[in-house]
């Protein structure tokens, strides 16, 4: 979702103890967890990138072989989050992407930007958005049916459902449902015009824009695409850990290296990878998801699995190696939601403290912030997440944000930070620049391969 919106949505609801353990469902994700090695697996390169551009964050966010495929490179927004360039009808549009919603959305100009007094949510002109679709959906409005969208930091987002043919990446989704919003609350950065989600059709489905508006389960971009044979129902993410040159960001912070990032539709982008490092996992329902109200019965929605350990410790045989000598590991199972919209990595309380505590010297909390930092000079531990019994590390860059440093310049941001219980857990960036990421929903799996040093 937006930066930050699957956590505030979730806000409310509690996590799991880090002790619970998830349902074991059917023989078939037994079999799949007991079989997580994948020897000899690539998915094939396609010729399909989007390529992703990375944004500031808005100032009330943290967080955020071929046959017909699609890539496009993204633009990673001040390691903050990831915009990509989608075509409605002939019109060119800027999207943030996101894996924790499945609606296109945007605005049509011209829109209303709102302000409630008493929200307490600091609206910018226009709400931050850029130019977004101008006239008339081609296809038409679909009648009867509100779009709407709120969350849980107070923002929203409405207007009505219009068909149109929608590009991305050379592929076409012909007279796909967008959104189309005319009336928001939003504190954007002026660099997109909406939200590309790329979840399951069920998320859809959900009514989030109140008990007065009808919610209708529908196929996004992506299914439509999937479903009409263009491409095969698998896309993947490698997401840059070095954003654009706006803003005057310091010059660790920004891509003078050439890296891009990508979104890659029915295979893998051309990135570099340890072709031996690949592991599988499978991807679970909603109902493992009950504690925070759903009710998928069988159905999949977010991108949510769960890590067979987690690993953290003094650094051993070098950054980026999966050797786990003298690592301690921490074998609770809980649901994690993978997503790119979502700037850290969210975990439970318990988790976070063990972790913080192997800063050298211990991070602290800083109340002016609300949140844990470190020393910028601390000695930062090796932390890892196990996944199909392969063990992916953070590089040391991504745990400690050199570039995201408080007013007096000597402490820097945490990239993995304690929902202290009441957020879902979530693998977000700060995870996601070091992986190649494959999310296939006909197997219902995700697949991560380790990306080598860059």
């Amino acid at each position: 979702m937006k930066p930050t919106s699957l956590t505030t949505l979730l806000a409310a609801l509690v996590v799991p103890a880090m002790g619970t353990s998830l349902p074991r469902g059917s023989a078939d994700m037994d079999s799949v967890r007991q079989n997580n090695y994948l020897l000899g697996f690539r998915d094939q390169v396609t010729s399909h990138v989007v390529p992703m551009v990375a944004h500031p964050a808005p100032a009330s966010g943290e967080s955020l072989r071929r046959r017909q495929n699609g890539m496009t490179r993204l633009t990673n927004v001040r390691d903050f989050y990831y915009i990509i360039e989608v075509e409605l009808g002939k019109q060119k549009i800027p999207l943030h992407l996101d894996t924790g919603s499945s609606d296109t959305w945007m605005v049509r100009d011209p829109f209303e930007c709102v302000n409630i007094p008493g929200m307490g949510v600091r609206t910018v002109p226009n709400c931050g958005f850029t130019s977004g679709f101008q006239g008339e959906p081609s296809g038409g409005i679909v009648p009867n049916f509100e779009f709407a969208r709120a969350y849980g930091d107070g923002t929203f987002a409405t207007g009505f459902f219009g068909l149109e043919d929608v590009t991305i990446g050379g592929l076409v989704a012909h007279n796909q449902r967008v959104g189309f919003v005319n009336y928001t609350l939003w504190n954007g950065d002026g660099r997109s015009a909406g939200l590309m989600g790329l979840g399951y059709p069920y998320l859809t489905s959900l009514d989030i824009g109140g008990e007065e508006v009808k919610a209708q389960l529908y196929d996004p971009v992506f299914t439509t695409l999937w479903r009409s044979k263009t491409i095969p129902p698998v896309f993947s993410v490698a997401l840059s850990r070095f954003g654009d040159q706006s803003a005057g960001r310091p010059k660790d912070a920004v891509n003078t290296k050439g890296i891009e990032s990508f979104l890659a539709l029915g295979g893998l982008p051309p990135v570099a990878i340890d072709e031996g490092s690949w592991g599988r996992t499978p991807l679970l329902p909603m109902d493992v998801l009950k504690k925070w109200g759903f009710k998928g019965q069988g159905e999949r929605g977010f991108y949510a699995i769960a890590a067979d350990a987690y690993v953290f410790g003094s650094r051993k045989g070098g950054v980026g190696t999966a050797s786990e000598e003298g690592l301690s590991r921490n074998t609770s199972q809980f649901p994690v939601v993978v997503d790119i919209g979502s700037t850290d990595t969210i975990l439970p309380n318990v988790l976070i403290k063990q972790l913080y505590a192997a800063f050298d010297p211990p991070a602290e909390y800083r109340s002016h912030q609300g949140r844990f930092w470190a020393k910028c000079g601390a000695k930062v531990p090796e932390f890892g997440i196990t996944l199909g019994g392969k063990t992916f590390l953070f590089a040391p860059e991504d745990l400690l944000r050199q570039s995201e440093r408080d007013p007096t310049g000597e402490w820097c941001r945490i990239g993995v930070y304690d929902g202290y219980d009441s957020e879902m857990p979530i693998l977000g960036v700060s995870f996601l620049s070091n992986v190649l990421a494959v999310f296939d929903v006909e197997k219902h799996e995700m697949r991560f391969a380790q990306r080598t040093k860059y």
